[in-house]
C-alpha cells in the first residue's frame, strides 16, 4: 500500500508479538498511512490531543485503534497533500472491519462497548436520515398545502367561467336557430332565383339571337366586322384549333377576361366532347386559367348527364386537374340531390374514384343537413356501398361536434352501420383527446350507446394510444374508464405488449397505473404469462425491479400479498424478497401485518415457523424488529415465537438493538413492545446459557434499558435460582478492589513500602482501621 513520499523519517516502535493476521495487515498499513506524516508520535499526539502511549498502542497493535482515529488520520493525510484515493481508503476500511471481527477481547464489557459505539454511530445515521426525511416531508406538505390552495382557486374559477361560458352559449343557440331560419329561408330563394336564372339565361340567348341579326344588318351597313362580331362568329363556327388560336390571341394581347368569356361561351353551347377538347387544347397551351374559370359556370348550366360525360372525357385526356375542379365546383355549386344524380353518372361512365372524391369532399365541406340528405338520396340506391367510405372523409375532417351531430341523425334515419362506420373512422384516425371528448359528447346527447361503440373501438388500438387515452379520460376525471382500459388491457394483450404499456405509463409519470398493471397481471393472467411478462419488462426496459419496489411501496397489504405469491409461483425468489422486505421496511405497522396475515391465510410458505426462524437469524436487528410488530399487531403469536426464537440467538448487543428498535417504531396508542420484550425473555430463558444471560442483562443496564433488565433478572432468577444471581454478582464486581483478601496484602517483588491505595493511603493503615471495627463489631 503506496500514499506517496513522506516529508520525513518516523521511527515506530516494533509491532507486537502473536497478533492475528487480520490485525497485523492492519496495524501494518495504519503505520504505512501514519509514517506518511512526517511527524513523531509525541507531536502526533499533542496536535490531536491524544495519549502517546495510546497513539504507540494503536501502531504498536497491542490495542485496536477506533474507525474515528484513522480517518482524522487520513484527513490529516489528504490536507497535507499526499493522494489518498477513495481505492486506498475502502482497503483500510476492510482491513479496520476484518480486525475488527478476528478481535476478540477478554472481557465480555470491551466488546459491550465496541458493540455500543457500533450502535450509537448507527443511531446517529438514523437520525441524521431521519431529520433529512422530516426536513423533506414539511417541504412536500407546505407544497401540498399551496397547490391544493391553488387547486381550490381554479375550481372557483372554473366553475365562474362556466356560468358566463354557459350564459354565452345561450346567447350564441338562440342566434344559431335564427341563422337555421334564415338558411332555411335563404335556400327556398336560392332555389327561386336559381329558376329565375335559367329564364334569364333564355332570355339572354333569345336576345344575343336578335343582337346577332341586327350586328349583322349593322355590318352589312358599315362594312367593317368589329372584335366582338368576329368572337361571336368563331364562338359558332371555328374548329377547336381555331378557338385556341384565338383564346391565345387574346391572351397576349392582355384581353384575358374576354378570352375567358369566349372559353364560357363555348363551353355553354357545344357538345362534350368539344368542350373537352377545348379544355385539352388550353391545357396543352398553357391556358389552363381559363379552362378552369370556365367550370364553375358550365357546372351551373349544363346537365348533371353532360357533367358525367365530361368528367369521362377529361379522365381519358388525362386532364386531372380540370377534373377535379369540374368535382369541386360541383360540390360547391350543388345541392345533395343533384350531387346524388351526378355520383350516379360518375358510376355509369365506370369512374369509381370520382365517386369517392365527390362524396367524401361532399360529406367533409357542407353542412351535416346536406349531408343527411344526401345520406338519404344515396341509402336506397346502387351508390350506398360508397357511403361508409364518404363518411370516413366526413369523421377526419369534421369537428367533434359535427359528427355527433352526423350520428345522431344517421341514428335517427335507422342507418345504424353507417353510423358505427363514421365513429370508427373518427376513433381510427383522431388522437386520444378527441376520443375522449367524442365519447363525453355522445353520452351528454344520450347516445350511450354509440358512446360504449366508441369507447371499445379507441381500446383496439396501440399501447402509446392506450397511455394518451387514459391520461385524457383522467384528465376529465373518467377515472372508472381509464382504470377500465387498463384492466382491458391486461386481460386481452400479449405479455411483451403489457410490458411496454407499463414503460410508456411509467415514462409519462403515471407510477402508479404501471404498478396496478403490474399487480392486474399477477391476478388475472397465467403464471407463464406473468413471467414472460416480467422478462420482457427486465429484458427490454430493465424496469422490473424498479416496479416491483414501487409497487411494494404504494399498494394495498391484500395487493402485496398477490404480487409476493405470483413471484414465488413464477420462481423469482430474489423478487419475491424483495417485495417481502420492502413491505415490512416501508411500510406502516398495520400494513405490514395485514400483509402478513394475508400470506398467513393463503398458507404461504414464507409464513411457515420454521422459515419465519431461519430468516430471522440473518435479518438485522432493525427489520427484525419490524417483523416482530408486524406479527404482534396481527396476533399471529407462533409466527412471533418463531421469529422471536431466531432473534434470541444472537449476542447481548444485538439483542439490546433489537428492543431498542422496537420501542422506537411502537405505537403509543396500541403499544406491543411489553409483549414481544415478554417473549423474547422466554426464549432467552430456554435457549441461553446463565453466562449468556447474565451479559444481556449488564447489556440491558448499560444501554439504559433498567425495566427490561429488572424483569430478565427476575425470571433467570426464578428459572436458574443462586446459579445465575451469583454469576451475576460476581461480573458486576469482579473489577472491584478486595479490602479483605489476601492478594490485596500482598507486596509486590521489590517493594520497599506497603503498597498504597488509590487515594494514597497505605495498606497497612486500612488494615488497622479494618482490624479496630472488627473489634468494636465484637
Amino acid at each position: 500500500m503506496s500514499t506517496g513520499n513522506t516529508t520525513g523519517t518516523t521511527r515506530l516502535s516494533p509491532l507486537s508479538q502473536g497478533l492475528t493476521v487480520e490485525k497485523r495487515a492492519f496495524v501494518e498499513d495504519l503505520r504505512i498511512l501514519f509514517s506518511s506524516l512526517g511527524v513523531s508520535v509525541r507531536r502526533y499526539a499533542a496536535r490531536r490531543h491524544l495519549d502517546a502511549s495510546t497513539l504507540t498502542r494503536y501502531l504498536k497493535g497491542e490495542r485496536l485503534a477506533q474507525w474515528d482515529f484513522v480517518a482524522t488520520l487520513i484527513a490529516d493525510l489528504r490536507e497535507g497533500g499526499a493522494p489518498i484515493t477513495l481505492e486506498v481508503e475502502q482497503r483500510i476500511r476492510e482491513l479496520h472491519r476484518d480486525a475488527l471481527q478476528a478481535n476478540r477481547p477478554a472481557s465480555k464489557r470491551q466488546k459491550l462497548e465496541d458493540q455500543l459505539a457500533a450502535a450509537d454511530e448507527e443511531a446517529r445515521r438514523k437520525r441524521a436520515h431521519a431529520q433529512a426525511l422530516e426536513e423533506a416531508l414539511l417541504d412536500r406538505m407546505q407544497r401540498l398545502s399551496h397547490a391544493e390552495a391553488r387547486c381550490h382557486g381554479l375550481a372557483v374559477e372554473l366553475e365562474q367561467q362556466a356560468r358566463a361560458h354557459q350564459a354565452e352559449v345561450d346567447v350564441w343557440q338562440g342566434e344559431c336557430d335564427d341563422l337555421q331560419q334564415e338558411i332555411t329561408y335563404l335556400k327556398e330563394a336560392l332555389a327561386v332565383t336559381q329558376a329565375e336564372l335559367i329564364a334569364a339565361e333564355d332570355q339572354c340567348h333569345m336576345l344575343e339571337s336578335q343582337l346577332e341579326t341586327m350586328q349583322g344588318l349593322w355590318q352589312e351597313a358599315v362594312g367593317v366586322p368589329p372584335l366582338m362580331a368576329a368572337l361571336e362568329a368563331t364562338d359558332r363556327s371555328a374548329t377547336i384549333p381555331e378557338l385556341v388560336t384565338v383564346v391565345s390571341d387574346l391572351d397576349s394581347r392582355t384581353q384575358r377576361a374576354m378570352a375567358s368569356e369566349l372559353v364560357t361561351s363555348v363551353s355553354k353551347s357545344r357538345t362534350v366532347h368539344e368542350v373537352a377538347a377545348l379544355l385539352a387544347g388550353l391545357d396543352g397551351a398553357g391556358l389552363a386559367a381559363h379552362a378552369k374559370a370556365a367550370l364553375p359556370v358550365l357546372t351551373l348550366t349544363r346537365s348533371i348527364s353532360d357533367l358525367g360525360l365530361l368528367a369521362a372525357e377529361l379522365h381519358r385526356s388525362h386532364l386531372v386537374d380540370c377534373g377535379a375542379q369540374l368535382l369541386q365546383a360541383a360540390v360547391q355549386l350543388h345541392t345533395a340531390r343533384d350531387i346524388a344524380a351526378f355520383a350516379a353518372a360518375l358510376d355509369q361512365e365506370r369512374l369509381p374514384d370520382h365517386v369517392a372524391v365527390l362524396l367524401g369532399a361532399f360529406c367533409a365541406t357542407r353542412p351535416v343537413p346536406e349531408v343527411l340528405d344526401l345520406v338519404a338520396a344515396l341509402a336506397l340506391t346502387d351508390r350506398a356501398s360508397a357511403l361508409p367510405q364518404a363518411l370516413r372523409a366526413a369523421a377526419v375532417e369534421r369537428p367533434v361536434s359535427d359528427i355527433v351531430e352526423i350520428s345522431h341523425g344517421l341514428r335517427a334515419g335507422g342507418w345504424c352501420g353507417l353510423t358505427n362506420e363514421l365513429q370508427a373512422a373518427a376513433v381510427a384516425a383522431r388522437p386520444a383527446t378527441d376520443a375522449t371528448e367524442l365519447i363525453e359528447s355522445l353520452g351528454r346527447h344520450g347516445l350511450l350507446q354509440d358512446a360504449d361503440f366508441v369507447f371499445d373501438s379507441a381500446q383496439t388500438r396501440s399501447t402509446g394510444h392506450l397511455v394518451a387515452l387514459v391520461s385524457a379520460l383522467r384528465m376529465v376525471r373518467n377515472h372508472v374508464a381509464a382504470t377500465a382500459v387498463l384492466q382491458r388491457a391486461t386481460h386481452t394483450r400479449a405479455p411483451g405488449d403489457i410490458a411496454v404499456l407499463i414503460n410508456d405509463l411509467h415514462a409519462t409519470g403515471n407510477q402508479k397505473l404501471a404498478c396496478d398493471v403490474l399487480i392486474e397481471a399477477a391476478a388475472q393472467r397465467s403464471a407463464r404469462d406473468f413471467l414472460t411478462l416480467l422478462r420482457a419488462l427486465d429484458e427490454g426496459h430493465r424496469e422490473v425491479h424498479w416496479v416491483l419496489e414501487h409497487a411494494a411501496r404504494t399498494s394495498s397489504a391484500s395487493d402485496a400479498a398477490l404480487l409476493f405469491r405470483a413471484l414465488t409461483e413464477v420462481a423469482l425468489t430474489s423478487h419475491a424478497e424483495m417485495v417481502f422486505a420492502c413491505t415490512l421496511a416501508e411500510r406502516p405497522t398495520g400494513h405490514a401485518g395485514h400483509f402478513l396475515r394475508v400470506l398467513h391465510h393463503s398458507e404461504a410458505a414464507v409464513i411457515d415457523e420454521q422459515v419465519l426462524s431461519d430468516h430471522a437469524r440473518k435479518m438485522s436487528p432493525a427489520a427484525l424488529a419490524s417483523l416482530a410488530l408486524a406479527l404482534a399487531s396481527v396476533g399471529l403469536e407462533e409466527q412471533l415465537d418463531a421469529v422471536l426464537r431466531g432473534g434470541a440467538e444472537r449476542e447481548a448487543g444485538e439483542i439490546t438493538i433489537l428492543l431498542r428498535h422496537v420501542e422506537r417504531a411502537d405505537s403509543p396508542s396500541a403499544p406491543m413492545s411489553r409483549k414481544i420484550f415478554d417473549r423474547l425473555t422466554h426464549a432467552c430463558l430456554d435457549l441461553l446459557s446463565v453466562e449468556d444471560l447474565v451479559g444481556l442483562t449488564l447489556a440491558l443496564e448499560a444501554a439504559s434499558l433498567t425495566t427490561h433488565a429488572a424483569m430478565l433478572t427476575l425470571h433467570a432468577s426464578t428459572r436458574h435460582n443462586r446459579a445465575y444471581t451469583s454469576a451475576l454478582r460476581k461480573e458486576r464486581t469482579k473489577n472491584e478492589q478486595k479490602v479483605l483478601s489476601t492478594r490485596f496484602w500482598r507486596r509486590q517483588s521489590g517493594d520497599a513500602s506497603p503498597a498504597l491505595s488509590a487515594d494514597g493511603t497505605s495498606r497497612m493503615a486500612l488494615s488497622d482501621k479494618s482490624r479496630r471495627k472488627r473489634h468494636r463489631r465484637s
